[in-house]
Order: structure tokens, then C-alpha cells, then sequence
């Protein structure tokens, strides 16, 4: 007899080690046809069920480093075992057995070697499953990124729209400046053709040459 109960302290204490959550629950009037249809449930989420003497459990508890308070329930004691990474879908699925057949209660547990009550197991199971969890993340993250380059692609229009404008204002001024340079107040720069130049002031005009006055009596 002491063999076969270290034999089962043995297979607890490797369940517990390798179970991502260990969830206690009363079974009261869960017969054998309910009782291996909740062991199938679990089984389709990679989890186990399975009914223990609280004892038992305690030193296989304590020899698997589970490290908490167990909670306080009778002589036996219904584990369910989770050993996929969630412990979501097996909690969903003791929710929801529950619910359709009313012969469990949850009374708190362990999830990944944390102390939890069945209050925290009761909404731990209200999450969505890990790949909507994973793909809502996932959409947050790739929000952020959308939303910046919204804002960037805004402000790099409306710094087109200025530099544009500030080269078409520049254009029309520098047409307009042009012209006026081409002529000045509308006076052309050269003298009219036929007209003499002045002489310059302070210089004297040279007289015209006289003729010889042999030249002129003859």
C-alpha cells in the first residue's frame, strides 16, 4: 500500500512540474459517464482531470516546488491539469461543463506557479483564446506605425504646398524686376539720332578758322 501511494505521489509531482496550471475543483455528483466526458473535453485543449486524495496532493505539491497555500477542501480533490502554454482553453472548457451540467466548482489553483483564486480563474476564463489574442497584439502594433505615417505624409504635403507657393510668388517677382531693368520709367538711354552732344562745362568751344585774306579779295 505505501508503494502504490508513493507510486501516486510520483505521477502528481511529474504532472504538476510539467502543467502550466493545476486548477482545483469539487466533483460533487459528477458520475462516470460525466466524469469521462469532462476528461475528453480537456483532453481536446491538451489538459487532464483527474481525482486525488488531498493529502496525496499536498506532498506531491510540496515535492514539486509548488509553492502556496493549498485551498482548504476534504478528503479528495478534483485537479485539472493544463499543459498547453494558456491555460485559457482548459478553464474555458471547465466554465462551460459546468454550466451544462452543474457538478463543478472551481476553488483556485496555480497558474504557471502563481497562487490564484477562483475568482481570478473565472476571469482569466473570459479572455480569448491565445491566436485572437495574439492577432489583436498584433493589429495594435501594426496601428501605430499606419497612424505615423499618416500624420508624416499630412505634414510633408502641406510643406509642398508652402515651398510651391513661395516658388511661384519668387517667379512673378523676379518677371516684374526683370522688365523694369529692360527699361527704367520708360526713358530710353541714348540721345536722339541728329542731336549735338554738349560740351562739356568749363571747356571752350573752338572757334571755326578764318580764311586768308589773299584767298578772299581775289
Amino acid at each position: 500500500m505505501r508503494a502504490e501511494k508513493q507510486y501516486v505521489i510520483e505521477e502528481l509531482k511529474a504532472q504538476i512540474g510539467s502543467a502550466s496550471a493545476v486548477i482545483f475543483t469539487n466533483y460533487t455528483g459528477t458520475n462516470a459517464k460525466k466524469m469521462g466526458a469532462l476528461r475528453a473535453l480537456l483532453h481536446e485543449h491538451r489538459g487532464g482531470y483527474m481525482v486525488v486524495k488531498n493529502r496525496l496532493f499536498a506532498l506531491a505539491a510540496k515535492a514539486a516546488g509548488l509553492d502556496g497555500e493549498l485551498p482548504g477542501f476534504g478528503g479528495q480533490v478534483g485537479v485539472a491539469f493544463s499543459d498547453e502554454e494558456s491555460s485559457v482553453p482548459v478553464l474555458k472548457a471547465l466554465v462551460e461543463f459546468n454550466k451544462a451540467h452543474e457538478v463543478l466548482e472551481l476553488l483556485g489553483g496555480f497558474i504557471s506557479g502563481r497562487p490564484c483564486t477562483a475568482a481570478e480563474l473565472r476571469e482569466l476564463s473570459k479572455l480569448p483564446p491565445k491566436p485572437v489574442m495574439q492577432a489583436q497584439v498584433l493589429g495594435m502594433l501594426l496601428a501605430v506605425p499606419r497612424g505615423f505615417v499618416t500624420v508624416l505624409a499630412g505634414r510633408l504635403r502641406s510643406l509642398l504646398y508652402l515651398l510651391k507657393a513661395r516658388i511661384e510668388q519668387q517667379g512673378c517677382s523676379g518677371n516684374s524686376l526683370g522688365d523694369a531693368e529692360a527699361s527704367p520709367g520708360g526713358v530710353p538711354a541714348e540721345a536722339p539720332s541728329g542731336v549735338p552732344a554738349e560740351a562739356p562745362s568749363g571747356v571752350p568751344a573752338e572757334a571755326p578758322s578764318a580764311e586768308p585774306a589773299g584767298e578772299a579779295s581775289a
